[in-house]
């Protein structure tokens, strides 16, 4: 009984949907991947964006970058983006977006976004969010498998509402 109310044991519609899904795994990290190195380095050199936290950026000799280039094969799909500005600029970003949806669920196939220091991190503390680096001006990003193209449209079109 404990096993199964905790979730260790699947029922066996859930195992062949994980199974059928691993299939196209692969694939679909692929794009995404891809899909974000493209929006980052768009967003890299935007005016209106402060920084972006995203592993294909890490300094080379670095002891970050060594690792990354050690255990990874990719930089992967989400990244944070930190635009010029607080919760009014992130807010107005992301009630911009057209593509990318209003989300904390990270890492599904749709392009997802969120502003961790008003929707996941509420409750933290000031002072522990502060130390986290989680500021009114984080938005989380998960690309997904849309066309980079527009995603890039999207995003673009979204910082000029800010």
């Amino acid at each position: 009984m404990m096993r199964n109310t905790i979730g260790t044991i699947s029922d066996p519609n859930t195992a062949w949907m994980l199974l059928r899904s691993l299939e196209t795994l692969e694939l679909r990290m692929s794009r995404a991947g891809e899909n974000a190195a493209k929006v980052c380095a768009f967003f890299r050199d935007h005016p209106k964006v402060e920084s972006v936290g995203y592993l294909g950026f890490l300094k080379e000799g670095t002891r970050q970058a060594d690792i990354y280039n050690r255990h990874c094969s990719g930089a992967g799909s989400t990244f944070s983006l930190y635009l010029k500005g607080g919760e009014r600029e992130s807010f107005a970003f992301l009630d911009a977006l057209k593509i990318a949806k209003l989300a904390v669920s990270l890492g599904g196939t749709e392009t997802l976004a969120s502003c961790p220091a008003a929707m996941t991190h509420l409750s933290v503390p000031d002072q522990r969010k502060l130390e986290l680096g989680i500021t009114d001006n984080l938005v989380r990003i998960s690309v997904g498998v849309e066309n980079a193209d527009d995603l890039i449209a999207d995003f673009d079109q979204a910082l000029a509402a800010v």
